[in-house]
């Protein structure tokens, strides 16, 4: 196992994009006839995201007792037996952001709910299958992971960002900060994952949390 050292990963859009009945399943909108509305919307954008190849991530693996975050005692009690953090950053690229704006400043606002419905999930499938790479890549050393954690879920404060971006260092992935530490692009994820030899994936706390609008209540329910 690599320490201190960033791994990058690239995916176009066509390995990471989400299939039409989890766009609808996300939307609540189930509804299969082509001319309902959602459906037409999803016609029309998937095409314009193509050719997204700004789809990056990665993450980078440190001793635990080196890093600094305070992330809770929610987020704390699934890291207590974590000897090692993946600190990771993902995000679908610029492409979404600005189809987003364009669709809200024509007043096509059903267009941009769904556009930005899509870089969600797109952004959660990418870092998917770099979740599921360090898996793989850890099983050789006995070692397992938790699930992903993020600023801005499970009461670890969205200013937690600036702690973990921070220890990240250098990032070879276009993802900035704002001043309310909001991500830029805007679909873009990052948090930790913890590994150990005795770690678990406990299950998300969904149905007991009271953030309605967070992004990982909406894909797993």
């Amino acid at each position: 196992m690599q320490t201190d050292i960033f791994r990058s990963f690239h995916f176009s859009f066509e390995e990471v994009q989400p299939a039409n009945d989890e766009i609808l399943s996300f939307l609540k909108s189930e509804s299969a006839e082509d001319d309902y509305p959602v459906n037409a919307a999803i016609r029309e954008i998937m095409p314009a995201l193509s050719d997204n190849n700004d789809i990056r991530g990665g993450y980078i693996i440190k001793n635990a007792d080196k890093v600094s975050l305070n992330f809770g005692v929610q987020v704390g009690k699934y890291m207590k037996k974590a000897g090692y953090f993946a600190l990771f950053v993902c995000t679908a690229g610029p492409r979404f952001t600005g189809l987003v704006n364009r669709y809200n400043a024509s007043g096509s606002y059903l267009e941009a709910y769904v556009a930005d419905a899509i870089g969600s999930l797109t952004v959660e499938k990418a870092m998917d299958k770099i979740q599921a790479q360090l898996e793989l890549e850890l099983q050789a050393e006995e070692l397992k992971i938790s699930n992903r954690y993020s600023p801005g879920y499970c009461n670890w404060s969205v200013s937690g960002q600036r702690e973990l971006f921070d220890q990240m260092g250098e990032l070879p992935v276009a993802v900035s900060l704002t001043e309310s530490c909001l991500m830029l692009p805007m679909k873009s994820v990052s948090g930790i994952i913890g590994i150990g030899a005795h770690i678990h994936q406990y299950s998300y706390a969904c149905r007991t949390c009271k953030d309605k609008d967070c992004i990982y209540r909406k894909i797993i329910q």
